[in-house]
């Protein structure tokens, strides 16, 4: 079987993205920005608060510092105390120097004028700041020391005496350590990130591989129903016992239902096409029979069962027609006026079986009656099974049409005929199945019909009539409007 695919959905481009890829593209993107924000936050408040670490040491220093250096009279300053620290060893790492410039000429590569420095400079040249301050913190600076090992050095205010000028102390630590243990804290988190990156590529993997699982069944389904298997399940039935789970559920029911309404259109097709069949046998026989005679054959004849063959074409072309309803389920269909359709029917049967001299009866609550489906199958059911009530009813015939919203429409198609057993209404809904051969007809009437309700989901029961003794035919369809 294969499902009805209109042209445009057939030239439908391929997308480029997949829906697992976007999906992963969707989970991964938004993290990875959230993870690359969230490392460099982490890193900048390490970085800071190693380095704020260091600014306590050295304006702790600086202050240790202070308290030795004196200013004498004639300008000099003198440091009063010394003492074995590390601004005592030489080339320790640990050094400073007091300058008497304004605090923007201290953070320039200027010569500085310095007044005082430590003993662990030596005879060394004065150590000059590198200009702008240090990522992570807005108060150290970098500075190249004397055996060119890196330095960090932050700016201090001091006054020796009541009423000198400002002075500023620059106090200069060891780099090295502390550049080694930014370095360290940086390599971690690089590692983190990309061990969280792979963990979050695998579990995104995972997720796709068993969120996307149903989905997988469902086009694996589908795509068998193009090469069938002996014995295996009808396609309706397959799709509706997927554990797809409830996200996927109406998708799985939608489909379903499709397919369901698929099959019945193929099947109605394939009926029509096999009533057509049986319905032409007759006449074609006829006139077979006659021209295989030898005589000529009557133009009367010619003409009724060429015009009998043209009908039952015509009839069976806008069934194929309204075969299409189905495909949108019945409340596609234009609101047909079931009474008005009815006295139709009746005025046009009663016509056809003058000669029978019968009364032809219509039972309704006298109000109006809407029904959603397609006018052409609702003239073939009552036709079928009035013309078929007609042929073997004594004296009369009577269809009663009731429905409402909630029930439905119900029609009944009764007659004072001989009726049927047990064993013919079993078979009565059989192709070409006929009990009486003297009765004119094709014993296709109630096929169709059954045919035509099964479309609409609806159901065909053969009764006993209880009020005119022989054949009641009822029928159940959904689709009145309330």
């Amino acid at each position: 079987m294969a499902l009805l695919l209109s042209p445009a959905s057939a030239r439908m481009p391929t997308r480029r993205w997949s829906l697992a890829a976007r999906i992963a593209a969707l989970v991964i993107g938004p993290s990875l920005l959230v993870m690359v924000l969230g490392g460099w936050w982490l890193r900048y408040e390490v970085h800071a608060s190693l380095l704020g670490s260091m600014s306590r040491t050295l304006e702790e220093k600086s202050e240790r510092i202070n308290a030795r250096l004196a200013l004498l009279p004639d300008g000099r300053v003198q440091e009063t105390a010394g003492g074995s620290d590390e601004f005592s060893a030489i080339f320790s790492g640990w050094y400073w120097q007091l300058q008497g410039q304004a605090a923007a000429q201290l953070r320039t590569a200027a010569t500085p004028l310095v007044l005082a420095r430590s003993r662990s400079l030596w005879d060394q040249p004065d150590l000059v700041i590198s200009p702008g301050t240090l990522w992570g913190s807005e108060r150290l600076q970098q500075a190249v020391g004397p055996q060119k090992e890196p330095l960090l050095v932050q700016h201090f205010a001091v006054q020796l005496s009541a009423g000198a000028a400002p002075m500023y102390l620059q106090v200069y630590g060891p780099a090295q350590p502390l550049m080694a243990s930014l370095r360290r804290i940086d390599q971690i988190l690089a590692i983190t990130c990309a061990m969280l990156l792979l963990v979050m590529g695998a579990l995104v993997w995972l997720q796709l591989r068993v969120g996307l699982a149903p989905l997988k069944r469902l086009v694996d389904v589908i795509a068998s129903l193009g090469k069938p298997v002996p014995g295996a399940a009808p396609a309706t039935e397959q799709i509706a016992q997927l554990p797809l789970g409830a996200d996927l559920q109406p998708l799985q029911q939608e489909l379903a239902a499709l397919l369901a309404r698929n099959t019945q259109v193929v099947e109605r097709s394939r009926s029509h096409a096999a009533d057509l069949n049986h319905a032409l046998k007759k006449p074609l026989s006829l006139l077979m029979a006659h021209a295989g005679s030898g005589d000529a054959l009557p133009a009367a004849m010619v003409l009724q069962q060429t015009t009998a063959m043209a009908r039952l074409i015509d009839r069976y072309q806008a069934r194929t027609f309204s075969d299409a309803t189905l495909v949108h389920g019945t409340s596609a269909g234009l609101p047909v006026d079931v009474l008005a359709c009815a006295q139709q029917m009746l005025a046009m049967l009663r016509q056809l079986h003058q000669a029978s001299d019968l009364d032809w009866q219509l039972v309704d609550a006298g109000s109006p009656l809407w029904w959603r489906g397609e006018r052409a199958d609702l003239e073939e059911l009552l036709g079928n099974l009035l013309d078929n009530a007609g042929k073997w009813a004594a004296s009369q015939v009577r269809l009663t049409v009731r429905g409402n919203a909630a029930q439905g429409l119900m029609l009944l198609v009764e007659d004072d005929g001989p009726g049927m057993t047990d064993a013919q209404m079993q078979a009565a809904g059989e192709r070409g199945k006929r009990f009486d051969e003297s009765v004119a007809g094709t014993g296709l009437g109630l096929s169709i019909a059954q045919h035509i309700v099964q479309g609409y989901d609806g159901q065909l029961q053969l009764r006993k009539s209880e009020a005119l003794k022989g054949l009641m035919v009822r029928v159940d369809m959904a689709g009145v409007l309330a």
